[in-house]
């Protein structure tokens, strides 16, 4: 409704388990989106963990989330 969009960058840790924790938000687009991206990452699947000597180890990741309005058709 706002017209806002824009491209957000999105840090986080993937723990040993492969779960996204200490999600915040980087380069930030409005507070609206920013809150909106840490949710979508927040809300991810599990992922792979990082492995260190053949172990699983927490490891940080960024993202970036691009929030793209759709232009509209001519009728």
């Amino acid at each position: 409704r706002s017209g806002i969009q824009g491209r957000g960058l999105v840090a986080f840790v993937i723990d040993a388990k492969g779960k996204v924790r200490d999600a915040k938000v980087i380069k930030g687009v409005d507070p609206l989106l920013d809150a909106e991206a840490l949710k979508v990452v927040s809300a991810s699947p599990d992922w792979r963990p990082a492995r260190l000597q053949g172990k699983k180890v927490a490891s940080e990741m960024s993202l970036y989330v691009e929030f793209k309005l759709e232009r509209k058709k001519n009728r």
